[in-house]
């Protein structure tokens, strides 16, 4: 008896475990480390053109409905970059919320593989704030080619 009621109490734990075992890894987000992490560096998202990026600080959840928000993009120096000719672009395509500002990443000739910096500028009437949004490194969306794929024509 005391046998049968073991092997029920470990097939039930079993079953209950289960779920916990089923889980699988989340696929972390491609990254760009600007520093060794150890060293106080900073890891750097990838993200390519038309990209929706969500940006959150306190000027943004403390701006008045009258104020004026701008996402600028500033082209960092980093050693292995070439410089596109521009040092910083608009993000145009936004949407403000409650709490932060969605921007897409502009397409703009040049700007892939470049890291950039964000800033966001809140202006009000009588004030102006800004604060940093960090960087990115803006990468070149593949375009897929389909001509492997094509079937060749028939020829009778």
């Amino acid at each position: 008896m005391r046998t049968w009621m073991g092997i029920a109490l470990a097939g039930a734990a079993s079953l209950a475990a289960a779920p916990a075992f089923a889980q699988s890894d989340v696929a972390a987000p491609k990254t760009a480390p600007i520093a060794a992490p150890d060293n106080g560096g900073e890891v750097v998202p990838d993200v390519a053109p038309g990209d929706e990026i969500a940006i959150s600080c306190g000027p943004l959840e403390n701006r008045g409905d009258n104020s004026d928000v701008r996402v600028v993009l500033t082209i960092s120096a980093m050693p292995d970059e070439t410089q596109p000719g521009y040092k910083k672009v608009l993000a145009t395509d936004e949407q403000l919320g409650k709490y932060g500002v969605r921007v897409r990443v502009p397409d703009v000739p040049g700007l892939e593989n470049h890291t950039v910096n964000l800033s966001v500028y809140v202006v009000k009437a009588d004030s102006k704030q800004a604060c940093d949004g960090g960087h990115l490194k803006v990468v070149s969306r593949g375009v897929p080619d389909f001509r492997h794929t094509a079937k060749p024509a028939r020829v009778s």
